[in-house]
Order: structure tokens, then sequence, then C-alpha cells
């Protein structure tokens, strides 16, 4: 594995409650307790309620961010985490909030992003 600033991880969750994911509390409240979860020290929250539907957000963390953008019409959520380092399971988080979504299906994908040997000193 090469050597990098962070590494990024994007989860889809399909067939989402939507009335959860169109609730700024709800969204606010799940995803600060899963950072919690995940060990991750919330800096500051900022979420965004689209009229007539869908939401938007960032949480800034101690170890980068964590965005989310909701699509409640298809029951749809998107969410990215990216932290400093590897060290952060993320996993047991990743579970909790798709308990809270009642999402039936996700899908994972992880990334490493600036990598240091083509990063020119």
């Amino acid at each position: 594995m090469k050597k990098s600033l962070g590494y990024q991880t994007t989860i889809d969750f399909y067939d989402c409650d939507a009335t959860i994911i169109d609730s700024v509390s709800s969204i606010k409240n799940i995803l600060e307790k899963a950072a919690k979860i995940m060990n991750l020290s919330v800096v500051n929250t900022t979420i965004h309620e689209f009229s007539p539907i869908g939401i938007s957000g960032v949480i800034v963390i101690k170890e980068s961010h964590i965005a989310i953008h909701t699509w409640p019409e298809h029951n749809y959520v998107a969410l990215d985490f990216f932290t400093c380092n590897k060290a952060f399971d993320l996993e047991e988080g990743i579970f909790w909030i798709q308990e809270q979504f009642k999402s039936k299906k996700i899908e994972k994908n992880s990334s490493q992003r600036g990598f240091l040997d083509k990063i020119k000193e």
C-alpha cells in the first residue's frame, strides 16, 4: 500500500426510509452519534435542507470530514468519509447508520488520496 495523506470511503445507501433521510434533526443526530461510535472528533456540523426535498451536510471532524447528500424521493443517500489515516475503523458506524436509515442495501468503496510519492517538495 502506497503512503498517502488521506483515505476516502464512500457508501451508497439504497431503499432508505424517506422520512428519516429528509429530516435535518435525524441526519444530524445519526451522523454525530456515528462519529462517536467510530471515535471521530466532531468540530462543526452544517446541515442544509433543500426545498421541496433533500438534505446535504458536512461534519468537520479533527480527522477530516463526513459529507452527506440525500434523495428522499429515491430513498437514496450518498455518504463520504475522508480521514487522515487508516487507523479508524468505520465498519461499526456504517452498520449503525444503515440500521438508522433502514437501508436494505449498501455499496461501499474505499480509496487513498494524496500520494506522498507524487508530492514535490
